[in-house]
């Protein structure tokens, strides 16, 4: 796994300059709430190289949406949703362990079952998958966007707290409590 990871960051960097430091991000926060959950040094090292991948099926979806300035019509977000399973089906050529490519294809999924893409709730969501829906909104919270700019630290923390029911509750109560290095 730990040659593959460079090549893999790398090849989503290529469609999208700054997924690499998003993806870099969200594998550091994950790692962070990972051990706040005590997962042994082998689930850290399966839920950073998903975290830090979570993304790769962006790859498969067209330019003009992924460099996109402004906000996503209807359409447009239908097509960015793809990018789990999109993701989910590169990396099953990949032959790694199912857990990596069930994480990447249930990241976007809510706690309370709202999300994508097979409305998943609680449980249903593999742990790990948790773990990269709170990294992964933090991260995209605290960053420009092309449709406007970062929210700080507190601002963030407020959002999520506001949008808690799309987050294991356990999970978001020990992100909390971590102090995030970037924002």
């Amino acid at each position: 796994m730990p040659d593959l990871l460079p090549f893999l960051i790398h090849l989503v960097g290529l469609r999208d300059p700054h997924a690499e430091g998003h993806s870099n991000h969200v594998g550091s926060l994950a790692v962070a709430i990972g051990r706040k959950v005590d997962l042994t040094a082998a689930q850290l090292k399966t839920l950073e190289f998903a975290a830090t991948i979570h993304d790769i099926g962006k790859i498969a979806i067209n330019d003009f949406i992924i460099h996109k300035p402004g906000r996503f019509t209807e359409a447009e977000y239908m097509m960015v949703q793809q990018h789990t399973i999109l993701g989910a089906r590169i990396m099953e050529k990949l032959d790694l362990d199912p857990l990596i490519t069930n994480t990447i294809l249930y990241h976007h999924e809510n706690f309370n079952g709202t999300g994508y893409p097979h409305r998943l709730c609680g449980d249903q969501i593999p742990l790990e998958a948790r773990i990269i829906r709170i990294a992964d909104t933090y991260d995209a919270l605290t960053t420009n966007r092309g449709y406007r700019p970062a929210y700080t630290h507190k601002q963030a923390f407020g959002i999520m707290e506001k949008e808690q029911a799309f987050f294991d509750p356990q999970l978001l109560e020990l992100f909390f409590h971590i102090k995030p290095s970037h924002s």
